[in-house]
């Protein structure tokens, strides 16, 4: 048990490092997308990018016009780059800026957290037991730093305000 968490530990820190490199590179697609974008700075036509990849002119104007609608595989687009000798470069990162796994992981434990201890402290004011903000703030903080401890799953059942869970 004390390896696998380590081991996750581990895994986690060697892919928040490559995060960390790729959050340099933050920067949107443009309106066009960047197959044209590339293609056109580099003063390729589309008939030379269609003899490149070795499909026809009709093929790479339809893949120009469905990148900036996301609708494109990532081999298509693997082999327009390629053919531009560029390379596509993919990757998962957090929706906030120089945000970590970490943080991420902290903000659902502390959602869950507040989850829990919402349905708590209802019971609790039935009976008239209730507690103080802070009180109320420390417990949350105490039952999320739990949950990350004990590298608890549940986090990702609660809903964070305004993002919906895939």
């Amino acid at each position: 048990m004390k390896t696998d968490k380590k081991k996750k530990s581990n895994q986690k820190r060697i892919v928040q490092q490559k995060l960390d490199q790729l959050s340099r590179l933050n920067e949107p697609m443009p309106p066009s997308g960047w197959i044209k974008a590339i293609r056109g700075s580099l003063g390729l036509s589309i008939r030379q990018l269609a003899e490149r990849v070795g499909v026809g002119h009709g093929s790479i104007n339809q893949l120009e016009k469905r990148e900036p609608k996301k609708r494109v595989t990532l081999e298509s687009l693997e082999n327009a780059a390629r053919a531009m000798d560029c390379k596509v470069v993919y990757a998962i990162v957090p929706q906030e800026s120089g945000a970590t796994l970490d943080d991420i992981i902290r903000n659902k434990a502390i959602a869950a957290a507040s989850k829990i201890l919402k349905e708590v402290s209802h019971t609790m004011k039935l009976e008239a037991q209730g507690t103080s903000d802070k009180q109320v703030q420390n417990e949350i903080k105490r039952i999320a730093n739990q949950l990350i401890e004990a590298a608890d799953n549940r986090i990702w059942d609660v809903e964070t305000k305004g993002k919906k869970n895939v």
